[in-house]
């Protein structure tokens, strides 16, 4: 999405910000909350063009026509633009400045003008000049972050996934960072990103991240993370992770600071005893019962992982089908004899007829080698499917089709293509037979979006 040097150029203006020292470590799972990103009330259109007059770059006094052909300040283009799409004027300023540095520096050449937010420029140096322009780069970069929100199927990265994103280990935790991975598909954009939006416009408190912390007076226990204040509102919640002895007490004037966040609950795969003896595994927010002690050894689990709850902990978790089989959270196994390879879940099996599948689908999986008796106890299901937001062509066929909600969607042309902000070099190339494993979908068009 923009340059090496660029990138450069924007890290080393960050030392130039002022900045206080930021109370956040930088986590690539979770860049801003979704809130953060879609509140277009967070500003005026005053404070976008007086902010920008502030930092005294290229923007403080950037005059160029809106989409109404009407001249206007870049502040105020920005602020329409942020109001169309309901996308916060403030992402797309942290946007302009990751990617030219317009906000704080003034430009070298017109294309840092032309390309202001990185939107259709590719990292091997090409650009779309179609989508040059100010205007035209910041109303569809505003277009295109909405347009995730409200398609996230159709994009590479997506919620409750894990990547390999510049060779580190990525699970977007939440929409908004999907959205930015999928904008720019680097750790370092996206890091740079967080940085500026940390030193201009995150809500700043002096408590670290990963804090628990209890206002002076209160019994209440907090987890700041990500700028927030998470409560918690059970004690085994608590003890399932941390323990009273880390919780600093502060005053109630600093907890005040951090808006609230989401309650902090068991985290998915918790194991939860009830009073009367039973086991619990969470799993996407239900609870299943485990069938025996001897499934439980079986599974792997070990008894210092159970957590002890009362009845109110478990009552707001409705309580599913029992686990009966060591794979309730699921598991790759490959037969020791045809060296086939399964998804195993409960007491179904889908096969995996290829290695693309495999390694775009389960990048960070472990594969066990089991017996051919031990799979014939599972039914057989549907072989698994490539993963939605992948984009795949054949070897003898230049068409490229996205995986979108289990089908493949053809892309009209390369005017959607780029529109839609698609790499070239993610193209997987795969054989016939993984191609007809997804029924044909709708074409997608941009001139129909």
């Amino acid at each position: 999405m923009i340059k090496k040097l660029f990138y450069l150029i924007a890290l080393l203006m960050l030392w130039f910000l002022p900045k206080p020292i930021l109370a956040v470590s930088f986590d690539p799972n979770y860049l801003i909350s979704d809130h953060e990103l879609v509140n277009s009330q967070s500003t005026t259109k005053n404070e976008v063009i007086n902010f920008l007059k502030q930092k005294r770059g290229a923007l403080a006094s950037y005059f160029t026509t809106d989409l109404d052909n009407r001249v206007k300040h870049a502040g105020e283009i920005i602020y329409n633009a942020a109001q169309r799409y309901q996308i916060n004027p403030w992402v797309l300023v942290t946007i302009l400045q990751k990617e030219q540095t317009l906000v704080t520096s003034p430009v070298t050449k017109n294309s840092q003008y032309d390309f202001a937010t990185g939107f259709a420029c590719y990292d091997n140096g090409g650009t779309v000049s179609r989508f040059s322009g100010f205007t035209l780069q910041i109303d569809r970069t505003a277009w295109r972050l909405r347009y995730f929100l409200e398609h996230p199927w159709e994009f590479t990265y997506q919620l409750g996934q894990v990547y390999k994103i510049s060779g580190a280990k990525v699970d977007p935790q939440n929409l908004a960072t999907a959205a930015l991975y999928n904008y720019t598909p680097h750790l370092n954009g996206n890091r740079l990103f967080w940085q500026i939006w940390q030193s201009w416009f995150a809500k700043k408190g002096s408590i670290p991240n990963g804090t628990l912390v209890r206002a002076q007076g209160d019994k209440g226990v907090w987890l700041i993370q990500n700028n927030l204040r998470r409560p918690f509102y059970s004690k085994a919640v608590f003890l399932a992770s941390y323990s009273f002895g880390k919780v600093e007490t502060i005053s109630k004037q600093e907890l005040n600071k951090y808006e609230i966040g989401e309650p902090m609950a068991f985290s998915n795969y918790s194991l939860l005893k009830a009073s009367s003896g039973d086991i619990f595994l969470l799993v996407d927010g239900v609870r299943r019962k485990i069938y025996s002690d001897a499934l439980f050894r079986k599974i792997g689990f070990r008894p210092e992982e159970v957590v002890a709850v009362d009845s109110s902990d478990l009552v707001q978790y409705p309580e599913g089908n029992p686990i009966t089989t060591p794979y309730p959270s699921g598991a790759l196994l490959r037969d020791q004899i045809s060296g086939l390879v399964y998804y195993v879940q409960d007491n179904m099996k889908y096969p995996i007829i290829d290695q693309a599948i495999l390694s775009t689908n389960f990048p960070y999986d472990n594969i066990n080698d089991v017996s051919s008796s031990d799979l014939n106890v599972f039914n057989v299901g549907e072989p698994i499917k490539l993963r939605n937001g992948t984009l795949i062509k054949t070897y003898n066929s230049p068409a490229v089709y996205l995986i979108s909600q289990g089908k493949r969607s053809p892309i009209a042309n390369v005017e959607t293509f780029e529109a839609m902000g698609y790499c070239w070099d993610n193209i997987l190339t795969v054989n016939d037979k993984v191609l007809n494993l997804h029924p044909l979908g709708d074409v997608l068009d941009s001139s129909k979006m």
